[in-house]
Parts: structure tokens; sequence; C-alpha cells
């Protein structure tokens, strides 16, 4: 029997559509037709409706940039509004206070936080300031998840440069360098 599809806590629905992105009212309308309505949201989604939701926004928000730029800004999007909910602000907090390093090892905590306990999450280093960082998502774009590793160690206090090395249907390797 498959393992069960991931489900989307409605905080990161919030971080990224209400608080990340202030989607205006067109966009709400659009995001309530697929299933996510901000006035009344359920305890958690299942991902494809996160996918979807994702893949509108790129459409509505970022449709003169090129993929890769795009899925980038929405995954900074995404960890920034996350970091203003009520959820996000207590883990946001700490960020300084631990730096770069111990947040990159805490990333499969937080990625749980966010409803996918089932990525596996393998990290060797690069040096002092940096990790190679192997994911096995299929279900969102590389850059969605260097942009929201951008975001979060920026809150960590650094200045993070993430190259996509490597990507396949069944996940992606990230060079994380700061």
């Amino acid at each position: 029997m498959p393992p069960p599809m991931p489900r989307i806590p409605a905080s990161v629905f919030e971080g990224l559509f209400v608080r990340g992105l202030q989607a205006d009212a067109a966009l709400l309308r659009e995001l309530e037709t697929l299933g996510y309505d901000s006035r009344k949201p359920e305890l958690d989604y299942p991902i494809t409706l996160w996918q979807r939701a994702v893949a509108l926004a790129r459409r509505e928000r970022y449709a003169e940039l090129g993929d890769e730029d795009a899925y980038r800004r929405l995954g900074r999007q995404s960890v920034l509004g996350f970091a203003q909910t009520l959820v996000g602000r207590m883990t946001a907090v700490a960020l300084p206070l631990i730096g770069p390093a111990q947040t990159l090892e805490r990333v499969p905590r937080y990625l749980a936080m966010m409803g996918r306990s089932d990525l596996d999450v393998s990290m060797s280093p690069e040096g002092e300031r940096g990790r190679r960082i192997s994911m096995s998502d299929r279900f969102n774009r590389p850059e969605l998840m260097a942009g929201g590793l951008e975001a979060m160690l920026e809150l960590a206090n650094a200045r993070p440069r993430i190259t996509v090395e490597e990507r396949s249907s069944e996940g992606y390797r990230l060079l994380v360098r700061w």
C-alpha cells in the first residue's frame, strides 16, 4: 500500500497567499475555486491543491519571469509569510540565535511543521559555510525550496547562495553556501 499523500497545513497557505503575497480579491477568488478559502480555512489540504495553488500564483504574480526565478520568489514569499503566522513566528524568532548551520540542520523538523514529514533529507558539509542537501521531493520544484531556504537563512542573518545541482522526478540536490 503506498504511503498517504502529504497534507499541507492551513498556516502554510496563509503564509504564502495571505501574508507573503498579500493576495488581492481576484487571486483569492481563484484560490477559492481551487479549494482554498482564506476566510474559512480547513485544518490542512492535499498537496495536489498546494501544487495547483502555487502554479496559479506563479502565473498570476510572476508571469513575466521564467519558471526558475518565479518559483524561487514564491519559495521566498512562502517562508517570509509563514514567519508572520502564529506557528511561523515561534520558529523564526530562534533563527538569528542559532545561525545558518543549525538552521539547516533543523530543516527536516521545519518541513514536518509545514506538512512535509514525508521528505527524506540528507545533508553533507561543503566546507565550513556550505551544505549539499538532497531531498526526495516529487511534489515541488527545487527552486521553490531554494527560495524558501534562502529566506530562512536570511532570517538567520546569513547571505545565502543556493544552486540547484541536480533534479529528477523523485527529488533534487541543492548546494547551499553562505
